[in-house]
């Protein structure tokens, strides 16, 4: 495979990928997303490939792009870092909830915090543990 064919699939790749997160990221934001029980697997499987594939879209980004430069590194990290938090004191604060309008953003928004959780120990890790 020469050099251009790399380069259109990965140019169709990435626009697949991005694309899919847009559209469900805007189909869950304006609920046009089903939320009763036959759509739940469905729905339950597109957010999942959806997040990973945002997380996939931020760390090729970050890493290709910015976590070279220290300050932005560390903006990224802390708000990273915060999201866990953030999220899950507004979870105890009842002022997120699981109603039929909100749980596909909610649900979302937790997958991204948890991932949030193991990238980051997976980065200390690899940074700190791996090397000693």
């Amino acid at each position: 495979m020469d050099l251009q064919q790399k380069k259109t699939i990965k140019l169709i790749l990435t626009f697949l990928v991005v694309g899919n997160t847009f559209l469900f990221l805007v189909s869950a934001y304006f609920h046009f997303l089903s939320t009763d029980l036959k759509a739940a697997v469905f729905i339950d499987f597109w957010g999942r490939f959806t997040v990973y594939s945002l997380w996939f879209i931020g760390f090729a980004l970050y890493v290709k792009y910015l976590s070279k430069v220290k300050s932005i590194r560390l903006t990224i990290l802390t708000l990273v870092c915060a999201n866990i938090p953030f999220f899950l004191l507004l979870a105890y604060f009842d002022k997120i909830s699981n109603t039929p309008d909100t749980i596909v953003m909610v649900d979302f928004w937790g997958r991204i915090t948890v991932y949030s959780l193991w990238v980051l120990c997976y980065e200390f890790y690899k940074k700190y543990i791996e090397l000693s």
